[in-house]
Order: C-alpha cells, then sequence, then structure tokens
C-alpha cells in the first residue's frame, strides 16, 4: 500500500508530464495472450515469426496467413479493459503526458488516448513492402477467408481457436500450407503484403524512435506499466531516463522480474489494474 501511494505522488508532483510504457500486461486484462508470462506464448512452445522469415519464404508467409484465420478472428473482437480506460483519464486530467506502448492492439486508440506512440506498428492494416499500398487487415482477412474457404474446412479444426498465441496467431496442428493462397498486392501486382507490425528481428522506423525518445526526454518521471522491459527497444528508453543529467525517476508496474529492476526507483508487484484504480481514485 505504501509503494502505491509512492506511486500517486510521483504522478500527482509530475505536473503532467509523467510518461506511460505499456506492455503486454496491459492487454491480457482484455484477454490478449502476454510472451513470458506462465501462460504467455513462448511457454506453449510459441516461436514468434521474424521479419527475414517473412519476408523471404513464401511457406512462411502461408503459414503466418493461415494461423491467422484463427487468430486473428479472436484478436479482432476483444475490447479495451479498465487499464485502457484509467490511462485516457489520466490523460483528460492531464496527469500524464502520453504513452508509448509496445502492443500492437490499437487498443490506446480505441480506449480514447491521444496521445500514443505504437513503438512496434498496428495490427489492424496490411502494406506492401514494394510499393506502399496499404488496406485494412479486416479486409484482407476477409478475402484470405473466402480465397481459402475449403481449405479451411480440411485443415482447421475446432479446437484450434482454444489456442490462440500473441499478436494474433494461433497454434495449427496442420503444417501442410501448399495449397493455401496468399494474394499478392492488387497496387504493383506481385508485391508482398504485411501487417503494419514490427516483427522480432524487423527496425522500427526512424521517426517512431526520435518521438518516443523526444517524450522521454520531457518526461518528470516514467511510469512502465505490464512490460518486462526485455525488448531492446523499451530497455533504451528506460536507460536514457535514468541516465539524464536529471535523472527521470522509474516506476514499474510488473507481476515478475524485469530487465531494469536495478535502475528503478520504485517496483510494485501488482496486476496494472489494481495499480491504476489506486491511480486513479
Amino acid at each position: 500500500e505504501r509503494d502505491l501511494y509512492r506511486l500517486v505522488e510521483m504522478v500527482s508532483g509530475g505536473r503532467g508530464r509523467s510518461l506511460v510504457i505499456t506492455g503486454a500486461g496491459v492487454s491480457t486484462e482484455s484477454g490478449i495472450p502476454d510472451y513470458r508470462s506462465p501462460e504467455g506464448s513462448y511457454n506453449k512452445g510459441h516461436k514468434p515469426m521474424m521479419h527475414q522469415e517473412f519476408v523471404r519464404k513464401e511457406h512462411n508467409r502461408k503459414r503466418y496467413w493461415a494461423r491467422s484465420l484463427v487468430g486473428w478472428r479472436y484478436f479482432d473482437q476483444v475490447e479495451p479493459s479498465y487499464p485502457h480506460h484509467a490511462f485516457r483519464k489520466l490523460e483528460e486530467q492531464k496527469l500524464i503526458s502520453g504513452i508509448i506502448t509496445q502492443n500492437v492492439d490499437r487498443l490506446h486508440l480505441r480506449a480514447g488516448s491521444k496521445s500514443v506512440v505504437e513503438l512496434h506498428g498496428y495490427n489492424d492494416e496490411v502494406g506492401c513492402l514494394s510499393c506502399g499500398y496499404s488496406r485494412p487487415r479486416r479486409e484482407y482477412q476477409l478475402e484470405l477467408e473466402e480465397l481459402n474457404h475449403d481449405w479451411a474446412l480440411q485443415h482447421l479444426a475446432p479446437a484450434a481457436a482454444s489456442d490462440v498465441r500473441a499478436d494474433g496467431d494461433a497454434h495449427l496442428v496442420n503444417e501442410d500450407f501448399h495449397d493455401f493462397q496468399v494474394p499478392a498486392c492488387p497496387e504493383c501486382g506481385d508485391g508482398v503484403l504485411m501487417p503494419k507490425v514490427v516483427f522480432f528481428g524487423g527496425s522500427i522506423p526512424k521517426e517512431t524512435k526520435d518521438r518516443a525518445m523526444q517524450m522521454v526526454e520531457e518526461a518528470s518521471s516514467l511510469l512502465v506499466f505490464g512490460s518486462s522491459c526485455q525488448v531492446a527497444s523499451v530497455f533504451r528508453l528506460c536507460k536514457a531516463a535514468a541516465d539524464k543529467s536529471e535523472r527521470t525517476p522509474i516506476a514499474l508496474i510488473n507481476i515478475g522480474p524485469t530487465r531494469v529492476d536495478n535502475i528503478a526507483d520504485l517496483k510494485i508487484e501488482a496486476q496494472c489494474g489494481r495499480a491504476l484504480r489506486e491511480l486513479c481514485a
């Protein structure tokens, strides 16, 4: 309880310049699986698709999109939960300056938050790697379903819907994707369409990195919710906050160890929703 009080003091004394970083632990409260928790995708044997694997091999793209027939349908119907609405409320009350999120689900925006940097992109659009054409992912998924109706009847077991993984993926027993059809870009004719997500091994656009770093430079405190900070992009932001000439205090709200425990000023082992209820009270 004392640590929660310290968190409240950190935000209320921040003159509206407290900056929030969110990870998968925020969206798990909406029912989206994470990667690193005991029930997360990694502990189910999930190996996420790497950027170069997707780009270089047609078989890998077929596998990715086939699995998305199950995973995306679940992912697309998820709604913002209490933490997402709480962050919007804190922004409206001018208690936080903005949000940098690792999540690609767009739930912060759907909850009404305005100042949001999506560090790893967003999952609701696809874009052509050749010509830059883009379209809503929901439309593309419907086209995939229509083109592969017979394939789905033959290969997708109903039980697959219960094994959804992080980021709209799902485990399939079947590994034969030879007959699965993946539409090419309708604009240039043969370009590869890819979700507008930074895959593992991919690069964050420079303008996104620069904007996130600017927000950290301007922050009076850094509040990290639901992230282990294992990925380099977020670790780098936390390290920058700690290394400023006028050090920015860092608060961690996360269940389990993080990569930045040793530089945090405050660590609260709690679900994000519980801490935010105290903060918004």
